[in-house]
């Protein structure tokens, strides 16, 4: 049991160690301290050494006490300890430090230098996991049968400190390699990523030119062509001509997506007339809509002028709407509402489309999110999956939100986004809400309004 003395000389050593900001430090400082906190609780030793067994491992310094001096002594090794001896199984002391005892011992041989002044040596075993992995030799001009049992069990207490000391040391190279690791496979992604946006972005415009060609080939010859067609061969012209539109769409929202998430893509938001902007939207996507006898409104609602940028909010627009006029069967409605509470105005497009289940609606807005991944249901309804994602990441670089609700299937959807009415205070911080690019400024691709056969694809494909 150790005195209120021994117990506070240890904890002023272990307030060193934690004081210290790392294991050199620790172990540069802390050893000539322990002798020195021996000596002001009355226990008398005139060196302290301690050497580790693993290569690659700090050795501390041999220390010599004088009175209430201390000297690290320049003129011996690192330690003063022979290693070679230290493990030698002739030895008692190599059996009992094996298995994690302190050991007391008068046979000096042990040292590399003669000391005649010492007389006795204490060895107390450093230990991690049951292996030896260092030991803390202190000697003492006293004989052996004067050392007290409290000075002993001090002795390995505060050997238990430098193994924690060393722990230290190990959590440190441990984190260090670590981090290491961590920069080099940091670099490895940047490169994959880089490389990634770089075969996306030759692929997409490899993939387009030829695809362009195609459907404009296909549109003539169902359209402009000197030669009567056959029923059958127009079913066939206007499938080629679907599908050319959907893998442009695909190319299209691929290149979005690689540029939205490389940060290659520019806010520029400025004061606008949101009304404007969707009646224009309306014009577009009239004739898809008449196709399938779809009643599609606009709330009158006179709006505020919203900040942001008129071409990344038409691209919402047209997917949003896209969705629409793809998921609501024919003679439905669609209808554009807005609210406004001051700060945001909030665009609502409704339909009386197929609905979503409840259980569905956490998937939408990521990438490649289908509620339906059988071939059949995703042929008949085209698109990419990336659709909803762009809109999404869109919205939140205009610092708005986006979000859906739907009562469940068949009981149609509504989709809302908001986006911030361009007050005073806002015009005052206009660059806050500029996103400017991290690498070259890229421009979105334009997303268009496919046509689709009136067929049912499982008739399409027989």
């Amino acid at each position: 049991m150790l005195s209120s003395q021994g117990l506070n000389a240890y904890l002023r050593l272990q307030q060193i160690l934690l004081a210290s900001e790392d294991s050199k430090s620790v172990f540069n400082y802390l050893l000539p301290q322990i002798l020195l906190q021996l000596l002001s609780v009355g226990i008398i030793y005139d060196f302290v050494d301690v050497v580790f067994l693993e290569k690659g491992v700090q050795v501390g310094q041999s220390y010599y006490a004088d009175s209430r001096f201390l000297t690290t002594t320049v003129d011996l090794p690192p330690t003063i300890i022979n290693i070679d001896l230290l493990l030698d199984d002739r030895h008692d002391w190599e059996k009992e430090l094996l298995w994690g005892r302190t050991f007391v011992t008068s046979d000096l041989s042990l040292l590399r230098k003669n000391m005649p002044e010492i007389k006795t040596m204490i060895l107390s075993p450093i230990m991690r996991a049951n292996n030896l992995l260092g030991v803390l030799t202190l000697g003492t001009q006293r004989p052996l049968n004067l050392l007290t049992e409290e000075e002993r069990e001090l002795i390995i207490v505060i050997t238990n400190l430098i193994n924690f000391a060393f722990k230290i040391q190990d959590v440190e190279y441990t984190l260090s390699d670590v981090t290491q690791e961590v920069y080099k496979m940091n670099s490895k992604l940047h490169e994959l990523d880089k490389l990634k946006d770089d075969f996306v972005s030759i692929a997409s415009h490899e993939l387009r030119t030829p695809m362009t060609a195609i459907r404009s080939y296909a549109w003539m010859a169902l359209n402009r062509s000197d030669v009567t067609l056959t029923e059958r061969m127009r079913k066939y012209l206007q499938r080629t001509l679907v599908s050319t539109e959907r893998l442009i769409n695909l190319v299209n929202d691929m290149l979005n997506v690689s540029r939205i998430e490389s940060g290659r893509l520019e806010i520029a938001p400025q004061s606008m007339d949101l009304q404007n902007l969707v009646g224009e939207v309306l014009v577009e996507i009239d004739a898809k809509a008449k196709e399938k006898n779809l009643r599609v409104e606009s709330d009158g609602t006179v709006l505020p002028k919203v900040f942001a940028d008129p071409n990344k909010v038409h691209q919402v627009l047209l997917n949003l709407l896209g969705n629409s006029l793809k998921f609501t069967r024919e003679g439905g409605f669609i209808r554009i509402s807005y609210l406004n509470d001051g700060k945001f105005v909030a665009i609502s497009i409704t339909d009386n489309g197929v609905g979503i289940a409840k259980d569905d609606l956490a998937r939408l807005f990521k990438k490649f999110s289908r509620l339906d991944n059988s071939y059949v249901a995703a042929s008949s309804a085209g698109g990419t999956g990336l659709g909803l994602f762009i809109c999404r990441s869109l919205v939140e670089l205009m610092s708005g939100q986006i979000s859906v609700k739907s009562e469940g299937v068949d009981r149609g959807t509504t989709f809302t986004f908001t986006l911030p009415i361009a007050t005073s205070a806002v015009l005052q911080e206009a660059e806050k809400y500029h996103y400017k690019p991290e690498g070259e400024a890229r421009l979105l691709e334009p997303v268009a309004i496919q046509a689709y056969p009136n067929e049912p694809m499982d008739v399409i494909l027989k």
